[in-house]
């Protein structure tokens, strides 16, 4: 089937992605823990610099990421059970809100450190710690649809389907879904290059 140059560079989206994601998580460091004081959260966002690269890299990031998501979606369609290429569609834009999320109160927590608001920024730096929730119901759902039907279609390699089994469900074990949150990007990556791969040239 003959495609446009766009639509063949389409799922090298996830390649991008995975750069982003890289940089925005190593410029923003270490966040204060959920039982810092308030003046420990106001020193640590006061340097608001990196921290505003990360959020902008988080909105580009989820962007570039649903780009992906479409692409793997019509693979997985276009050889198998379309259902299952929609349900993990749906666990992207899930994951995309839930990165939404993380930008957003880290944009708040710069505000409330620049006005030197204590309370409120213990406030949001419980909540930024805590709302990592979205993302793990996406990270799972996206994995697991993908796991089910490369496993049940060869729509990918296999090895790429069990790996997304095994972080799928790492997602859903509390305080270790936080390993695939850091291992999902590379899964992307692999994925990406993989439907890079076998779509036919224009």
């Amino acid at each position: 089937m003959e495609t446009s140059r766009l639509e063949r560079l389409a799922p090298l989206a996830g390649v991008l992605f995975t750069v982003i994601f890289a940089v925005g998580f190593l410029s923003t460091g270490d966040t204060p823990d959920v039982d810092a004081s308030a003046q420990e959260v106001i020193d640590h966002y006061d340097d608001s610099g990196p921290i505003l690269l990360g959020a902008l890299l988080l909105l580009v990031g989820a962007v570039v990421f649903m780009f992906f998501a479409g692409a793997l979606r019509r693979r997985l369609a276009d050889v198998g059970s379309e259902w299952l290429a929609t349900v993990g569609f749906a666990g992207a834009a899930i994951y995309a809100t839930g990165l939404g999320l993380f930008m957003s109160s880290q944009i708040s927590l710069i505000d409330a450190a620049d006005k030197e608001l204590g309370d409120a920024a213990v406030a949001l730096n419980v909540v930024d710690n805590d709302n990592f929730g979205p993302c793990a119901i996406g990270l799972a759902i996206v994995l697991l649809a993908s796991a089910w039907h490369v496993l049940s279609t060869r729509s990918l390699p296999v090895w790429l389907g069990w790996l997304a089994l095994v972080l799928g469900i790492i997602a859903l074990a509390g305080p270790l879904g936080f390993i695939a949150f850091l291992a999902f990007p590379i899964w992307v990556l692999l994925v990406s290059v993989t439907l890079y791969r076998a779509t036919p040239a224009a």
